[in-house]
């Protein structure tokens, strides 16, 4: 059962004749003397020397001006908030209607909260320092509002300098957009983010940093707000955490620090908490729920760039995608050069590769062909030049072209020679794949390569790899390639090596902007290289666009007479299995048709008038008869 204080002053900071009647009346038999808070502020020993307790009302303001009395003087607190001063009610649970607010501030023995000091200045809820629009929203914001917003605000972004001292001298220097100091934040937007809990009565000061490097990472963050993620043991990238019981901040340049909303201090921050300084009033719920935690210094700022990046990343508005680490940069290099080196098991697996392609592509076998383009080493030094391209670093790229020159010669002469131990000259399903290449091959080859940078970006899914060296096949174009020199043939020479071109120009404009936006350089270095490249890329279009368009009327043509029933001079006849090709320039249709009765010269030439009606271009029809009963 509640007791109730015998006496207590009554502070506000504007007059309110109804309140201080109902105080005067209040049931609680506690007596109650009136001054106005000026007059404290003027005076305080005067009014608060020998004071057990103090109900406050008014605003936000005059609630600090009590506190900070209360902790130098030694009284406890009621408060009576305003309705417009909402974050101050829910914080604290007070009561929104004026008897059960009396009755809540009237009660003895309140539960004691820490205080937090900012620059000397009492903190109830949070202070914001810099920019911080996806945390700094407002709770029960509408949803579609708040995405915009963030969008909006997502390409206005910059990252400044930072640096964090906590009580145990742990010192952090880091790039952000901006940070919050947080009193409480359980059930608040910030919530979704850290796991760590907090409390007005911890002993401790909470602090979230947000240092979203790329847009990429700001909208993982913004998912984490809009979801309701079952783990978040895990701080989401671009998210650091500190909570100590002092904090030193420092900002280039110095900025303003929003305290409960309103603007009086700048950086240098000193932070500092006093644990258990002040006896306030709070509701059940808030005294319940904030029991005394651990005040247990933590500092979790793994996520946030480090010191050796500030140059990088700050003062600037941040890209689309992250940069790369020095370390992580460092690794992949390291890996590129050595891909670029020739050595015997290259030369080695190049030759093997090739003969064992070509061997399956005379018995048109899928497995054999897969297991050479599992031994062939050609994605490597494809990669390598990707980054030399882009980083503008003329060894690699020289040693990475060179590599790939012996490849492909190496190939040629390997699947040539093979050629020649088998004298027929036959032509399997799986070489006519390879002589007709379209766009489709070249989405196949700008996939591959983004595939390819990013596996070899990240070692632990660099046995993907394997999988896009599958997917792209680069050794079976080259081996049909060697097949027509070794069969003298030139046309089926130039078609396969179209398609290995084609794929070995769209793995390498591909992996070169992939490892661009994965942040390995903040420009393309060898301009004139990548302008090569994509001048063949170009070219390499204009025959794959035109033999792409043959393939969609290709397959239009042999829809529209796939079973079309035609009547020849009385007779019926089905055209069947019909396959359009182009000789030499010229458009053939090759078609089988069913008929019962006897089809004579007339009715041939008759069927082939009808057939090319259905087609504006002229058109040569060749047909076979197949009688059935």
């Amino acid at each position: 059962m509640a007791t109730y204080v015998r006496s207590a002053l009554f502070i506000t900071g504007a007059e309110d004749a109804v309140l201080s009647q109902q105080l005067q009346g209040n049931e609680f038999a506690t007596g109650i003397s009136s001054v106005d808070l000026a007059a404290v502020l003027d005076s305080p020993k005067r009014y608060l020397d020998n004071i057990q307790h103090v109900v406050v009302a008014g605003s936000l303001a005059d609630i600090k001006a009590v506190l900070s009395l209360a902790i130098e003087y030694d009284f406890s607190v009621g408060l009576i908030a305003d309705k417009s001063e909402k974050i101050l009610l829910k914080s604290f649970d007070l009561p929104l209607e004026r008897s059960a607010a009396i009755e809540l501030a009237l009660r003895a023995e309140p539960p004691a909260i820490d205080i937090i000091l900012c620059n000397g200045q009492v903190l109830l809820f949070k202070a914001v320092i810099g920019w911080l629009p996806l945390l700094d929203s407002k709770q029960g914001v509408n949803k579609f509002n708040f995405i915009l917003n963030s969008i909006q605000h997502s390409f206005h972004l910059k990252l400044l300098p930072f640096s964090f001292i906590t009580a145990k001298g742990k010192k952090v220097k880091t790039a952000a957009s901006g940070c919050m100091i947080i009193q409480r934040h359980r059930g608040s937007l910030i919530s979704k983010l850290i796991k760590e809990d907090s409390s007005i009565r911890d002993g401790s000061i909470s602090m979230l940093v947000s240092s979203p490097v790329s847009i990429l990472v700001y909208f993982n963050i913004l998912l984490r707000l809009l979801t309701r993620a079952k783990n978040h043991s895990a701080l989401p990238r671009g998210i650091g955490f500190i909570k100590t019981s002092q904090l030193d901040i420092e900002s280039s340049p110095p900025l303003k620090v929003l305290i409960d909303g309103h603007c009086t201090t700048r950086t240098p921050l000193r932070c500092v908490v006093l644990p258990s300084a002040v006896r306030v009033n709070i509701g059940e719920w808030q005294d319940a729920s904030n029991k005394r935690l651990s005040a247990k210094e933590s500092v979790k700022v793994a996520y946030l760039p480090n010191e050796k990046e500030l140059e990088q990343v700050s003062r600037q508005k941040i890209p689309f995608f992250s940069h790369a680490s020095e370390q992580r940069f460092r690794e992949l290099f390291v890996a590129l050069r050595e891909d670029a080196q020739i050595g015997k098991i290259y030369i080695t697996l190049m030759i093997l590769s090739t003969m064992l392609a070509t061997v399956g592509l005379f018995q048109s076998s899928t497995a054999v062909l897969i297991g050479a383009m599992l031994l062939a080493p050609l994605m490597a030094p494809i990669v390598s030049l990707a980054m030399g391209l882009l980083r503008g670093n003329s060894e690699l790229l020289k040693k990475s072209l060179l590599k790939i020159a012996l490849g492909i010669t190496l190939a040629l002469f390997a699947s040539a020679l093979i050629t020649q131990i088998f004298p027929y000259k036959m032509l399997t399903g799986e070489m006519s794949a390879r002589i007709n290449p379209s766009l489709l091959d070249l989405a196949v080859a700008i996939i591959a390569g983004i595939s390819a940078a990013y596996s070899k970006s990240h070692k632990e899914i660099m046995q993907s790899l394997a999988g896009v060296a599958i997917a792209v096949a680069l050794v079976p174009p080259l081996a049909v390639a060697g097949i027509g020199i070794g069969r003298g043939n030139l046309e089926f020479f130039l078609q396969a090596f179209l398609l290995f071109s084609t794929n070995l120009t769209g793995i390498t404009l591909a992996a070169t902007f992939t490892f661009r936006f994965l942040g390995y350089s903040p420009i393309v270095h060898a301009k004139r290289g990548i302008g090569l490249v994509l001048i063949l890329f170009m070219l390499i279009s204009v025959p794959l666009y035109t033999s792409y368009q043959r393939i969609v009327e290709s397959i239009a043509l042999e829809s529209l007479l796939e079973s079309s029933r035609f009547l020849v001079n009385g007779k019926y006849i089905i055209v069947n299995n019909s396959r359009l090709s182009f000789t030499r320039g010229e458009r053939v249709i090759f078609a089988n048709i069913l008929a019962r009765d006897e089809i004579d010269r007339a009715d041939m030439i008759d069927l082939k008038r009808k057939i090319k009606m259905h087609f504006k271009e002229d058109i040569i029809v060749r047909v076979r008869i197949l009688y059935v009963l």
